[in-house]
């Protein structure tokens, strides 16, 4: 078997594979691959078996991207379209393309790979880490305080800062997002202009910014009615938010305060957001807007929800990248175990010092061990060295474990929805 990188040529056959791995339309896709903003034919790679003449048996593609995590912008791949004909399933040319995928993005320089898996377990194979949780909210919004009103003192509230969204925003609303991005990112994915205008903007139909002197943040709806296929019924109205971004406190309260307002056109809310966004405390009541266990001792208002995976590709350029709070001179001695690439099965020295991170191989005994799995997920911010070494995924001196906590903190992982690949 062949793998190889895609050229024009493959377009049609690898949009075919695609949308009967899919099932979405054929056009769609071969648009898609020809006039995409943020990647083109040459990402994709092919499986073929020239022995047998007939032709691509699946294909792959790595995205180049750059992603913001603890104030500094990385390069990453992300991993998407994995795809194989249907009736040469099983017989490893996923696992086949895969591999040479982790190969290539480590020759290429990649720090870190990430991807949205059809199946965790597959991809823990290659040794991805499950990252990024979200919280999936679906409310009345009756539910929302009133949040965003006079306050004692003042003749209006925050929620009168809000306006719709027009086009000589674009470039305040682009800096909000960087700002955001650069301040709290969390493997955010960066935006060029180019997918801005292409990609993002055109769903701004519904969207409303905070402008209290200056655009401080806003807010891109959806709104739609809940349709019954099989009956044929039109049901309620939804507002779902897209994408939230808020630079300061005045700018949550203004914009939900608004969405909240809107309560005599929506019947429902859903938004999704990271895990650690305290959106409980903007609810008058913990609960989903069609709870009807009224007795029980707990009630459910959102859902958990699992997304993306992540990989560190080349290990001491990810550590490299690796900026934290610690101020004092510390140093760490840490080994990584990674079976599919194993130029990063080594002892690393981290000297950690006013931010910064140096790398160097040792041949010192390590005071942290783990595979390269429990190693993404931990150099992401999910978890917790410390947890690692309580629940036995990884070992090491338990003395070290809370500042490895503290050189690894960092917010939650998560990926706004324009940006999921």
């Amino acid at each position: 078997m062949l793998i190889r990188q895609a050229t024009g040529g493959d377009s049609d056959a690898i949009a075919a594979l695609l949308s009967k791995s899919f099932l979405e339309d054929t056009s769609v896709i071969r648009i898609s691959i020809e006039n995409n903003p943020r990647y083109s034919i040459s990402h994709m790679y092919v499986a073929e078996d020239k022995g047998t003449g007939s032709g691509i048996l699946g294909c792959l593609r790595i995205t180049p991207f750059e992603v913001y995590s603890r104030g500094t912008r990385m390069s990453m791949a992300g991993v998407a379209a994995v795809a194989v004909q249907p009736d040469v399933r099983r017989r490893g040319i996923a696992e086949s393309l895969m591999l040479n995928a982790l190969r290539t993005m480590y020759e290429t320089g990649y720090p870190i790979s990430m991807l949205f898996p059809f199946r965790h377990e597959f991809y823990r194979k290659f040794g991805y880490g499950y990252v990024g949780n979200i919280v999936h909210y679906e409310f009345a919004p009756s539910n929302i305080s009133n949040l965003g009103g006079p306050r004692q003192g003042q003749s209006s509230g925050e929620r009168t800062h809000v306006r719709a969204f027009n086009r000589s925003d674009k470039n305040e609303v682009k800096r909000i997002f960087q700002r955001e991005l650069q301040t709290n990112g969390r493997f955010a994915l960066a935006r060029s202009d180019n997918f801005w205008d292409l990609v993002v903007f055109p769903k701004f139909k519904d969207a409303y910014v905070y402008d209290d002197e200056e655009v401080r943040g806003y807010a891109v709806l959806e709104v739609y009615k809940e349709r019954d296929e099989v009956n044929g019924l039109i049901g309620e109205t939804i507002l779902n938010v897209k994408e939230f971004v808020g630079l300061d406190a005045a700018v949550h309260r203004g914009l939900w305060g608004f969405i909240g307002a809107l309560g005599e056109q929506i019947a429902r809310i859903k938004f999704q957001s990271p895990v650690d966004y305290p959106f409980h405390l903007f609810l008058k009541e913990p609960r989903e807007s069609d709870y009807r266990r009224l007795f029980f001792e707990y009630k459910s208002f959102s859902t958990l929800a699992s997304g993306f995976m992540l990989r560190v590709i080349n290990v001491p350029g990810a550590l490299s990248k690796l900026r934290h709070g610690i101020d004092s001179p510390s140093d760490f001695t840490v080994r990584i175990v990674d079976r599919e690439l194993p130029q990063n099965s080594r002892t690393f020295n981290l000297h950690a010092h006013e931010g910064e991170t140096v790398v160097e191989e040792t041949q010192g005994a390590p005071q942290f061990e783990s595979n390269v799995e429990i190693f993404s997920q931990i150099y992401s911010g999910f978890l917790r060295p410390s947890d690692a070494l309580k629940f036995g995924f990884a070992q090491g001196e338990k003395t070290i474990a809370a500042r490895l906590d503290e050189l690894f903190r960092a917010p939650a992982p998560f990926i706004y929805q324009y940006d999921i690949f």
